[in-house]
């Protein structure tokens, strides 16, 4: 395939797949959406049901528990009433006709004053019953349904029992249905002794429920014994009505009454049009599709025969031809390809010729390589002929510079590991200041402060001898006025070995400090070549820029020169 079959599949598929996304994001969202509204449209309407119920909740409460409350017209009566038999020979006596005539006037004054009321009754026992209206209700019936309750609950509270049924309620009422609303009358040890008991009328509530449901809308409201109050569908659990079907649910629980309300709204009529919604928006991506479809074709048409040119210009590379070129057309992606094309070219003819010019100047540094290995041998053996001429000579003052550089060469010649201990190093230093004291150029006072431990830890080679060559031929008094003195210093830290190499000169200022450190050209006048930067590079190269050399001076008083180098082991370890 193509690079411009390749990035028209590419290009094509990404369009389809966004389209899918977008669609399906969509759909989820208009769903989401959809369902969000009817559950504010079904929460909203519960709300509005519930808020009016609990205003004449709230009223009803307060009445109830102003009778219950009322001391003079209705505790002391109903005490009274309950203390013993209330009839002679079948007639109710004296105590019944004195006390229910103060309760019967209390409450009438009361009756009428909630248009949702209708009726007040006082019940105390199970067959005294003060009634202000004519609705006829079964008083074991009722007060059996009462003692059901929870007692405790009575005591603070108004509690709503189930629906009751009113032969005849409609001639007064506006429905046959009355709902009873309870509150116990105590006395003064808390004991209830009887009950208030207010009859709404069922269908006001009714009224209340259904008024502005949604269209289609399933309403129910169930007690706290699961017995449908209100419902417009039927008795059974609304929630397993519409199992399987397409509506919204959710319930609310009233906690003041124990109620629950619940609520289905359809949702086929939104879903619908989502639907058609949906469909729209598929043919509108099929279109757009097909459109960028042929775009891209021919946008990616111009742009694949750049890179065609581009890419014959790279085989003729890759078969020799160093010499081709590739023509810029334009300034765009393709066209900075072609310019970094024609770099790179040129820069591989820089370099192959820059690798022909190495080789040649490796071939030389290989001839004076070998020279250099034969030279030191051929040397050294001359020194040793010295040496024994000297001593058929009686000339003994010659012999120790004689082997001390006899020393210094075979070191050179002979270590090939990038590591010595310390005592190397420093008999290679010892071998190297017998050489400068035969020299007789120099007159200074050496000191050794070494620590026993340090002696067989390891440092790179040739790291003391080019600093104490610097410190002997810059480091030393200019003058008779105090003699020279170098101390060479070897301590241990945790972790760390501190060497140090200490002259009582004229010192150095911080440039001359940072000219040392930096000047990289060998130093042909030097003993071995090695300049001070080349120590310095090395310990960084083996250790890491944590270690390495570093100068203090302080003019007219002292130099030191101070190693920071890991502390490794005879194994190579730190």
């Amino acid at each position: 395939m193509t690079i411009r079959n390749r990035i028209l599949l590419v290009v094509l598929s990404v369009i389809l797949l966004t389209g899918f996304g977008i669609t399906a994001i969509w759909n989820n969202a208009s769903k989401q959406w959809t369902e969000r509204y009817l559950n504010e449209i079904s929460r909203s309407t519960m709300n509005d049901a519930y808020d009016a119920f609990r205003y004449i909740l709230t009223d009803t409460s307060y009445m109830a528990t102003m009778i219950s409350l009322n001391k003079n017209d209705i505790i002391q009566p109903v005490e009274l009433l309950s203390r013993g038999d209330l009839k002679e020979n079948g007639q109710w006596n004296q105590v019944y006709l004195d006390n229910s005539r103060i309760i019967k006037s209390f409450i009438s004054g009361q009756y009428g004053a909630k248009y949702y009321i209708v009726g007040i009754n006082i019940l105390v026992g199970a067959d005294c019953r003060i009634t202000t209206t004519s609705v006829v209700l079964n008083d074991t019936t009722l007060a059996k349904k009462i003692s059901q309750v929870d007692q405790e609950q009575l005591k603070r509270t108004v509690v709503m029992l189930d629906p009751v049924y009113v032969e005849g309620g409609k001639s007064t009422m506006s429905s046959d249905y009355v709902v009873p609303a309870v509150r116990g009358i105590l006395d003064s040890r808390r004991n209830i002794i009887g009950y208030t008991i207010l009859y709404f009328d069922y269908g006001i509530i009714e009224s209340m429920f259904a008024e502005n449901l949604p269209d289609g809308s399933l309403f129910q409201v169930t007690n706290q014994n699961g017995r449908p109050v209100f419902s417009n569908c039927g008795e059974i659990r609304l929630e397993e009505q519409i199992r399987g079907q397409e509506y919204v649910y959710n319930t609310y629980m009233s906690e003041d009454v124990g109620w629950e309300f619940a609520m289905a709204t359809p949702s086929e009529y939104y879903i619908a049009s989502i639907s058609q919604t949906t469909m729209f928006t598929w043919m509108v991506i099929v279109l757009i599709f097909l459109a960028a479809a042929v775009v891209s074709a021919v946008i990616l048409t111009g742009l694949t025969r750049e890179i065609t040119r581009l890419r014959e210009r790279m085989e003729e590379v890759a078969g020799g031809n160093l010499n081709c070129a590739y023509t810029v057309r334009g300034q765009d992606e393709i066209g900075r390809m072609g310019h970094t094309f024609n770099h790179m070219v040129g820069r591989i003819r820089e370099l192959m010729n820059q690798v022909a010019e190495k080789e040649q100047q490796k071939r030389k540094v290989e001839m004076l390589f070998l020279q250099a290995q034969i030279n030191p041998h051929f040397i050294s053996n001359v020194l040793n002929n010295v040496v024994w001429m000297a001593k058929i000579q009686h000339a003994d003052n010659i012999v120790p510079v004689i082997n001390a550089l006899n020393s210094l060469l075979q070191n050179a010649m002979h270590e090939s590991s990038d590591l010595i201990s310390l005592t190397g190093e420093l008999d290679y230093v010892k071998h190297y200041l017998t050489v400068i004291e035969y020299s007789g150029s120099y007159d200074f006072e050496l000191k050794w402060e070494i620590e026993e431990c340090t002696g067989s830890l390891l440092i790179p080679r040739f790291i003391l001898q080019p600093i104490l060559e610097n410190a002997v031929q810059h480091g030393l008094p200019d003058d008779l006025s105090k003699q020279g003195r170098i101390i060479i210093r070897a301590w241990k830290e945790p972790e760390i070995l501190m060497l140090e190499v200490e002259d009582n000169g004229s010192g150095m200022t911080p440039e001359e400090m940072e000219t040392v450190l930096k000047k990289k050209e060998p130093d042909r006048g030097t003993f071995n070549g090695i300049g001070i930067p080349n120590v310095n590079e090395r310990i960084h190269l083996l250790f890491g820029a944590d270690y390495g050399l570093h100068y203090e001076s302080r003019l007219k008083e002292y130099t030191k020169a101070i190693y920071r180098l890991p502390v490794v082991t005879g194994g190579g370890e730190t």
